[in-house]
């Protein structure tokens, strides 16, 4: 008899916790490959800045573009590249090594999975290899969303072994 209010109680903090997990929501970067796998969740805290690493496959340069990470949306604040004709690419009149902008890109962006250069994207202390996300030619989307926290720690505990094998810290 002792242990049904010893139950409801145990009930009442289970459900309660329940509505916690499920009502409280974070911002995630979900970098995910779009012809194979689930999405990959790294928790950001707006306006974090990630940065992209990649080659220009046109004039063989070293680039970086520093995003931003804001509520709902990702944003190109500088482009880093010892190659004036690739700041020319950009739009860009003065050929220094770092330029600043302030451009939109939406809640996400797309990346074709290079068939001959490097490609990374740096999260906080993480850097994740592109290439080990799939095939060269396969399209990685890079989106910021908000998702339930309950979501977002069932991703972690549920994420596949081999999911972390892209993943390294510089």
């Amino acid at each position: 008899m002792r242990f049904r209010p010893l139950l409801a109680w145990v009930g009442v903090f289970i459900a309660a916790g329940g509505v916690f997990l499920f009502s409280k929501t974070v911002t995630v970067l979900s970098v995910r490959n779009l012809y194979h796998g689930g999405p990959i969740y790294f928790k950001v805290t707006p306006p974090e800045r990630v940065t992209l690493f990649f080659v220009n496959s046109i004039y063989n340069a070293p680039v970086e573009e520093v995003l931003e990470v804001r509520q709902g949306a990702i944003v190109l604040k500088e482009v880093r590249t010892p190659s004036p004709a690739v700041m020319e690419y950009y739009g860009f009149e003065d050929s220094g090594p770092v330029q600043t902008m302030n451009r939109s890109l939406g809640p996400a962006l797309l990346i074709q999975i290079s068939m001959r250069q490097d490609q990374s994207l740096r999260i906080g202390g993480r850097t994740i290899d592109l290439l080990a996300m799939g095939n060269p030619g396969d399209q990685v989307e890079i989106r910021v969303e908000d998702v339930s926290l309950a979501s977002f720690l069932l991703s972690k505990m549920f994420r596949r072994q081999n999911a972390d094998a892209p993943m390294k810290n510089p």
